[in-house]
């Protein structure tokens, strides 16, 4: 029996043509050397360009800085901000990599409960009781990492209200999957200017670009923590390669077709998928409102919701999944969600017609 992974944190996209052609004309021209360490002038200025364009945010090109991978840059971020022993507070359900990341900065994460019932919303006041004295960071995923749920301004203005209130607040926004935002706009946290001076985002070209396999992040950080983490790079990595960041630069500058034509793409497959889950009542559900996955609480599957199952962890359940019709999902358990799980349909439509039968098979 074949394996469909609906558990990937990729896309079934090809990189875009422009950006290999990019590539392999900076290859050509022998542009192989190293790099320098902050990233290309070239691929600064054309992100800084993005954010005037569709934010109307004056980024300085200088305040961003191309990292290999987004993962890297987070890592780069948390090294150049926290001390030990300080807490890091986030909103479950969140990337699995996180607490790992948060744990080798000798950090604490402090874990914020999930509330699909309020369609994953941030709840302020639920936040608020978990900031303390020695709270340093709140990290957002806006679009969310597994949900797929679009913060709106408003949320967002409630968390820079908390900065006001909390004045050690930083906040790190993982914006990596915005270009893949279906109904609604995505407001980067970078919008709220008077608090700057304590507010990182990170993204990358893995997720909105399918360029996973390039390595390319990048990080924008108030200047004394940008520079710390300049200095970090160049004594354990040193630059990305530059004929990799020309392919991006070229992604960057044609990034709206890109998009439209990845979410031409996946729109359908989602809504195939929502009416797919929709008949099957055991499972619940939020629609994504961005990105490639849905979050399913699979609780009524389990014990002791659902007494008749053998199945009391999420992670049984989806082993059987996977043993009996094929299907590998990625369970929540270190996403901070017990009872729930991460499904990609970033699949190409005939292996995803295959998929969902299946999954109705199991769960009926």
């Amino acid at each position: 029996m074949d394996i469909i992974p609906l558990h990937l944190g990729v896309s079934h996209f090809h990189s875009p043509a422009v950006a290999t052609q990019a590539m392999q004309e900076a290859v050509s021209q022998h542009n192989t050397y190293y790099g320098p360490n902050e990233g290309l002038s070239e691929l600064r200025l054309a992100l800084a360009q993005r954010y005037l364009e569709d934010a109307g945010l004056p980024i300085p090109a200088e305040q961003i800085m191309i990292t290999h991978g987004a993962k890297h840059a987070i890592h780069l971020y948390l090294e150049s901000l926290l001390q030990p022993n300080e807490e890091v507070v986030m909103l479950a359900p969140y990337w699995f990599a996180f607490p790992e990341l948060i744990r080798q900065s000798g950090c604490r994460l402090v874990s914020v409960p999930a509330n699909p019932e309020q369609e994953y919303r941030i709840d302020a006041e639920q936040l608020r009781q978990k900031l303390s004295p020695a709270t340093r960071l709140l990290i957002l995923s806006n679009p969310g990492n597994p949900t797929g749920k679009v913060y709106t301004r408003e949320e967002l203005e409630e968390v820079a209200r908390l900065m006001e209130e909390f004045p050690n607040l930083h906040v790190l926004s993982d914006e990596i999957y915005d270009g893949l935002s279906f109904s609604v706009p995505v407001t980067t946290f970078l919008s709220f200017e008077h608090l700057r001076d304590r507010i990182a985002v990170v993204n990358g070209f893995s997720k909105s670009f399918a360029m996973s396999g390039w390595r390319i992040g990048y990080l924008i950080a108030p200047f004394p923590i940008l520079q710390k983490a300049m200095d970090l790079q160049h004594k354990l990595i040193s630059g990305v390669s530059p004929f990799l960041q020309a392919g991006a630069a070229a992604a960057v500058q044609h990034r709206h077709s890109i998009w439209q034509e990845f979410k031409a793409d996946l729109e359908p497959k989602r809504q195939r998928v929502v009416e797919a889950l929709k008949k099957m009542p055991k499972l619940k559900f939020t629609v994504p409102q961005a990105g490639y996955y849905v979050t399913l609480q699979v609780d009524g599957c389990l014990q002791p919701q659902n007494t008749s199952s053998p199945f009391r962890l999420v992670e049984e359940w989806a082993a059987a999944l996977k043993d009996q019709v094929g299907l590998e999902v990625l369970p929540a358990t270190n996403m901070g969600m017990p009872g729930a799980l991460r499904m990609s349909y970033a699949l190409p439509d005939e292996v995803l017609e295959s998929a969902l039968p299946r999954l109705k098979a199991f769960v009926s």
